[in-house]
């Protein structure tokens, strides 16, 4: 599912996440086969944590051409397997991490806070990912996902080397957001045009981005936790 940030959060605060405080992200992982790749989520200092298949909401695979590729999903106990029916230029995932309660003693529940009992808070997390297998055309092309990070490089930075990212909020260029690798290293913030600009590091580059909004006058939750991660491997 797509959410419509702009439009849903009129008139509201936005604040930037920094890597302390952000909430678990997706991302793939490949195999060492070029159409295997298992979905991760988890993060902080580098614990990976079990979740529900049925919150990976969408899947998504193109060629180089930016056609669609079919996709085998394997859902498991705790976790999600997937296999491209043949070697792809790019995949997209969406997770909806549902709504998280908090009560006065520090814990939460996977609940809309009008649903549980002396609730002082919730956010509603959504995350998106995009994993760039082989950067062609498709590297560089926005996606239409609702956050999105876009890469304006035309071919894949080695280790050290500018890599510049444009940050997207259904489709418009978004200032002031934070961009970070991983949960560690100096933060990013995007300029008025949405551009950021980063280093590659050797090997696989997680980047992560996101904000979190004020809600007013929603029983349900209190805020929107948005979350992105882009990864994509840089020759030494």
């Amino acid at each position: 599912m797509f959410y419509p940030l702009r439009r849903l959060f009129a008139a509201t605060s936005l604040a930037l996440l920094s890597p302390l405080v952000s909430a678990h992200t997706v991302w793939l992982e490949a195999t060492d086969s070029a159409t295997d790749y298992a979905v991760r989520f988890g993060g902080h200092a580098g614990v990976l944590e079990d979740f529900p298949p049925a919150k990976l909401t969408e899947i998504r695979a193109i060629d180089e051409g930016g056609e669609p590729i079919n996709i085998a999903r394997q859902d498991l106990a705790a976790g999600v397997r997937l296999q491209t029916a043949q070697p792809a230029s790019l995949l997209t995932l969406t997770f909806d991490n549902g709504i998280w309660s908090r009560l006065p003693s520090g814990r939460s529940e996977n609940l809309p806070m009008d649903q549980v009992e002396g609730a002082e808070s919730a956010v509603n997390a959504v995350k998106y990912h995009k994993y760039i297998a082989r950067w062609d055309a498709q590297a560089s092309q926005a996606q239409g996902q609702p956050f999105e990070l876009v890469p304006l490089n035309q071919q894949a930075p080695a280790a050290g080397e500018p890599l510049r990212l444009k940050v997207l909020i259904d489709g418009q260029p978004a200032q002031g957001i934070a961009l970070a690798f991983g949960e560690e290293g100096d933060d990013a913030v995007s300029d008025a045009e949405g551009v950021v600009v980063l280093s590659a590091r050797a090997g696989v580059n997680r980047i992560w981005s996101g904000q979190r909004l004020e809600v007013a006058d929603n029983p349900a939750y209190t805020q929107l936790s948005t979350e992105y991660s882009l990864v994509f491997h840089a020759q030494d």
